[in-house]
């Protein structure tokens, strides 16, 4: 804001008008790229889910084999987060030694949405309030999506849903 204000008064001060025109442009640009790049890096998780001592049960495990073959996940690897909104969260590494989200429904009996990423790369998952089974975020109305973040020995969760019209 500070930057606009201060384009503002050199623009009114400045005799050419291009020139005036190129330093309030100029000052517009910069205070959107501060403006975005505090929102984005500043935005907090809307939960953090923490590693736990669970084992993958039979259920975990056969759902993963079944439901996700093309991406080689070992379910000997499987890891729990825990649950959130009705998704029980899960890390595993597969065949190429990529580490890997799944989300089950346990309620569903499925998979709702998984993801593998090569180590370098950062592990998304986005899993969406319907299909799949998956009818909502307990209860939450709307229509939208989790954003899960692996990072590790945690795995974040970011919530974006649209209200419902009406």
């Amino acid at each position: 804001m500070v930057v606009v204000v201060v384009a503002a008064v050199l623009a009114t001060r400045d005799s050419n008008a291009e020139e005036s025109h190129r330093v309030v442009v100029g000052g517009l640009v910069m205070a959107v790229g501060i403006a975005s790049t505090v929102l984005f890096v500043s935005t907090r998780p809307d939960a953090t889910l923490h590693l736990t001592a669970a084992d993958a049960d039979r259920q975990v495990r056969r759902l993963v084999i079944a439901e996700v073959p093309g991406f080689g996940i070992d379910a000997s690897t499987l890891r729990a987060y825990g649950s959130y909104l009705g998704l029980e969260i899960w890390s595993a590494v597969n065949a190429f030694d990529s580490p890997c989200l799944v989300a089950v429904l346990r309620e569903s009996n499925n998979v709702s949405e998984w993801r593998c990423a090569p180590p370098a790369a950062d592990l998304i998952m986005d899993v969406s309030s319907s299909g799949d089974g998956f009818e909502g975020f307990e209860g939450r109305p709307g229509e939208g999506l989790v954003r899960f973040m692996f990072r590790g020995d945690r795995v974040d969760a970011y919530v974006h849903i649209t209200p419902e019209a009406g």
